[in-house]
C-alpha cells in the first residue's frame, strides 16, 4: 500500500490541480481489495470518510499557503483509508528596487548607504523561487488518535550569493544560476499526534514565539517583512485546545533546537492563545493565504541559551548566557466577515516584541553588529583570530571582554479592508513596522550598525478567477544607521499567483 501512495504522491506532483480531470479519466488499475478515489477535502468529510476533527486539523495544516476555500476542495488521493493531498501555489514577481540593496527576499535586510554604488543604483529582479508545494498524509483516525505528516518546500534557498568573482571566490554563483536554478528547500516537515489528552507535533515548523503562521501580514512580497517574527526550525511541542461555542483557548510549550548547537541547552518557548468564535473578520495571510479568522490574541515568550568561547585566540573555557523575550499578537475585525461573504470587511493585525539574543527569529535582519577583533599576539603583528562558534547577532563581547545579548525592540501594525459588491475578491491592504535595538549601537562602526527600521507598505490584490490573483505593492524601507544616517529604498512588486 505504501507503495502505490507513493506512485499517486508523484502523479500529484507532475499534475497538480490542473490535472485532476486526467487523473479522474484515466485511472489507475488498484489492486484487488484496494479502492483508489481523487476527492476534494470537503467531500471527504460529507462521505464520512474523515471525521469533523480530521478536516479542522487539514485546514489549519494549509490554510497558512492556499487559503480556506481553496484547503476544503483540495486534491485528495484516497487509498483505502489513507490519503495524500496536494497544494501549493506558482508564483511570479517581477520587482523593482532603487538601491541594490536586496535580492528578491528583502526581509529585515539594511539598505545600503546614499553615496555608495549600491545605494545609488536601481535593481530590477523576476524570480519564482518563492513557489510552493506541499503534501498532507493522513492515516486513518484509530481509536479517537489522529496522525498526519506535512512537507512543504519552496526555492528560496540561499545557496550562495550572487557574484561576479566566481574564478576567484568559489563562494559565489551566477545571477543566471541563482534564478533558473534555484535549490528546493524544506519549508515544513513534521509529523501531529492529536489525541483527546494532548496534541504532540515533532518536527521542523514555525517558532511558537510570537504564534507564528496565525498573524502574517497581507503583502504581495514575500514573508517575512521588518518587523515581523517569521522562522521555523525543528522541535518537539506539546499542545491542548480547549473549545465552547463561544471561546477557544490554547496553550502550549516547545523545546526547540537552540540557537547554537554547542549551548547544549534546547530553547524553550511556550504561550497561550484565545479566540472568540462568533467575532469573525476576513484575513489574508501572507499573499495567498484568505481565510476568516475570529478575534483572538496570543502571549507567548521565548527563553535561549548560549554558550560561547571565552574571548581568546585559544579558548578553554565558555562564557554562558540566557535571555528571555516576550510577544503579544492580534488579530481584530472591524467590520465583520463570514464564510463566502468577505465584501466590506475590515480587519486589523498587530505584534509587540522585546528581548534579547533574537535576530535569527526575523528574515533577514542584520544589525551589522560583530565580534571584536583579538589585539595582536606578544611580538607580532598580526591579527589573532576570534571563533565565536554562534551565527552573527545574536551577541557578542563588549570592550570589558563582558557577553553581551543584543537587544531588540519591534512592533507592526496592519490593515486589510475588503471591497463591497464583489464579494471580497478584490481588496487593500496597508502595513507599518518599526524594529530597534537599545544596544547595537555600542559594538559596532556607526557607518555600519543598524539603530533603527521603518517600513511601511500599500498593496491591492484580486482574484480573477478562484486559482488566479494578482497583486501589486508598493513598499519603503527606511534604515537609520548608528551615525545618524538615513537609507532609503522605494520597491514595487507585482506578482501573479495559481493557487492549487
Amino acid at each position: 500500500m505504501r507503495k502505490r501512495l507513493g506512485v499517486f504522491m508523484a502523479a500529484g506532483f507532475v499534475l497538480g490541480s490542473p490535472g485532476l480531470a486526467l487523473a479522474q479519466s484515466t485511472p489507475v488499475a488498484p489492486a484487488p481489495g484496494a479502492t483508489v478515489e481523487v476527492v476534494p477535502l470537503r467531500v471527504m468529510r460529507d462521505k464520512g470518510l474523515i471525521t469533523d476533527g480530521e478536516y479542522q486539523s487539514a485546514l489549519k495544516d494549509m490554510t497558512e499557503s492556499v487559503g480556506t476555500k481553496t484547503a476544503e476542495d483540495s486534491t485528495n488521493f484516497v487509498i483505502g483509508k489513507w490519503s495524500t493531498t496536494l497544494y501549493g501555489f506558482a508564483e511570479g514577481d517581477y520587482i523593482y528596487d532603487s538601491t541594490q540593496s536586496y535580492p528578491d527576499l528583502a526581509g529585515a535586510g539594511l539598505v545600503q548607504r546614499p553615496g555608495t554604488y549600491a545605494g545609488n543604483n536601481s535593481r530590477t529582479q523576476f524570480s519564482v523561487r518563492n513557489s510552493r508545494v506541499g503534501l498532507r498524509f493522513r492515516a486513518p483516525e484509530y481509536h479517537e488518535i489522529r496522525a498526519s505528516a506535512v512537507f512543504e518546500t519552496d526555492f528560496l534557498v540561499g545557496e550562495a550569493p550572487v557574484g561576479y568573482t566566481a574564478g576567484q571566490n568559489p563562494y559565489q554563483q551566477s545571477e543566471n544560476n541563482f534564478f533558473t536554478n534555484p535549490v528546493m528547500r524544506i519549508r515544513h516537515f513534521y509529523l501531529k499526534v492529536e489525541t483527546p489528552v494532548v496534541d504532540v507535533l515533532v518536527g521542523q515548523t514555525w517558532h511558537l514565539f510570537g504564534w507564528q503562521g496565525s498573524y502574517q501580514p497581507n503583502t504581495v512580497q514575500y514573508q517575512g517583512i521588518p518587523g515581523e517574527l517569521y522562522a521555523r526550525t525543528t522541535q518537539l511541542r506539546l499542545s491542548k485546545t480547549l473549545k465552547t461555542k463561544d471561546l477557544t483557548f490554547d496553550v502550549a510549550i516547545a523545546a526547540m533546537r537552540p540557537p547554537q548547537r554547542d549551548s547544549g541547552v534546547p530553547e524553550g518557548e511556550g504561550g497561550v492563545h484565545l479566540a472568540v468564535n462568533g467575532w469573525k473578520g476576513a484575513q489574508t495571510m501572507g499573499a495567498t493565504g484568505t481565510t476568516v479568522s475570529p478575534l483572538s490574541f496570543a502571549i507567548t515568550g521565548d527563553v535561549r541559551h548560549v554558550s560561547v568561547p571565552e574571548f581568546a585566540a585559544k579558548p578553554v573555557n565558555s562564557n554562558d548566557k540566557t535571555a528571555a523575550s516576550v510577544a503579544f499578537d492580534a488579530f481584530v475585525p472591524v467590520l465583520p466577515a463570514h464564510e463566502g461573504k468577505l465584501g466590506n470587511s475590515l480587519s486589523i493585525l498587530g505584534e509587540a516584541v522585546t528581548g534579547y539574543g533574537i535576530v535569527d527569529q526575523f528574515t533577514g535582519l542584520s544589525s551589522g553588529v560583530g565580534f571584536p577583533s583579538l589585539p595582536p599576539a606578544a611580538g607580532s603583528m598580526a591579527a589573532q583570530t576570534f571563533n565565536p562558534q554562534i551565527d552573527p547577532g545574536i551577541v557578542t563581547y563588549d570592550a570589558t571582554g563582558t557577553l553581551r545579548f543584543i537587544q531588540w525592540t519591534t512592533y507592526r501594525i496592519g490593515a486589510q479592508y475588503y471591497l463591497p459588491g464583489i464579494d471580497g475578491k478584490m481588496w487593500l491592504s496597508a502595513n507599518y513596522s518599526h524594529m530597534g535595538s537599545a544596544n547595537a549601537k555600542d559594538y559596532g562602526a556607526a557607518t555600519s550598525v543598524l539603530s533603527s527600521l521603518d517600513w511601511f507598505d500599500l498593496n491591492v490584490m484580486g482574484d480573477l478567477t478562484p486559482a488566479v490573483r494578482l497583486g501589486l505593492e508598493y513598499a519603503n524601507y527606511n534604515t537609520e544607521y548608528a551615525d545618524g544616517i538615513h537609507a532609503i529604498d522605494h520597491r514595487v512588486q507585482g506578482s501573479a499567483f495559481f493557487i492549487f
